[in-house]
């Protein structure tokens, strides 16, 4: 198919990426399979509020201050999406104080964080929370790990791909994208990959760094890229 990128995204395309992008390209995946393990038997309302949540996590996500960097695939053809990524910039040197004291309209910014917090306290009702809470955590940990005396870091945080259209470049496209920016500046790159995910990043030259393990559902693999020359 004929897929074009696009960097501009837009709260309103939080719908159409949840709904065709991201709940349908991870709902084989381990994470998705934790929070959620009746998801072989949850009804059709349960399954739309699965897809209402997530909706709602990307919006919260595309709104502005933004702390991630978004790249959307659609469809030459009905400008359907078909794959969506996200990235953000992890500086640990960096001071806290300091970069709050710089930022402009501060007081202004801490309200929409707030608003953002109160849009995305619901919960679906079939998700396991204590099974996502201590997943995220060991994620967490496995991430700190890696990371924890690395600066300059480009961490992904969204890489999915509709399944009818995986195996098609769209990945490559995406990855080769956030790769150059990544050069570019001389930054490394962290994943926490899905187990489809892992041959597109050693593809890119991501090497294997860690797994974090699942109760039932697979394995979760820590991979790092390290810095290159531009």
């Amino acid at each position: 198919m004929n897929f074009k990128l696009c960097n501009e995204i837009e709260v309103s395309d939080a719908q159409d990426i949840g709904q065709h992008v991201e709940v349908p390209a991870m709902q084989n995946g381990p994470l998705y399979r934790t929070m959620f393990p009746q998801f072989d038997t949850v009804t059709e309302a349960q399954k739309g509020e699965i897809t209402r949540w997530y909706i709602d996590m990307l919006e919260n996500a595309f709104e502005e201050p933004r702390e991630e960097r978004f790249l959307k695939a659609h469809s030459v053809d009905d400008g359907t999406p078909v794959g969506f990524c996200g990235w953000t910039i992890m500086n640990n040197t960096s001071n806290p104080q300091q970069q709050e004291e710089d930022e402009p309209n501060n007081n202004n910014n801490n309200n929409k964080k707030e608003k953002k917090a109160r849009k995305a306290s619901w919960l679906p009702d079939t998700l396991d929370v204590d099974s996502w809470v201590a997943l995220s955590n060991n994620l967490k940990a496995e991430r700190c790990r890696v990371l924890k005396d690395l600066d300059n870091i480009c961490r992904l945080t969204f890489m999915a791909v509709h399944p009818r259209y995986q195996r098609r470049g769209i990945g490559s496209s995406m990855m080769e994208y956030i790769c150059k920016e990544t050069d570019q500046h001389q930054r490394c790159a962290y994943v926490l990959a899905a187990p489809e995910g892992v041959p597109l990043y050693l593809k890119f030259g991501f090497e294997i760094v860690g797994h974090v393990e699942t109760p039932a559902h697979g394995t979760i693999t820590g991979m790092f890229r390290p810095s290159r020359p531009s």
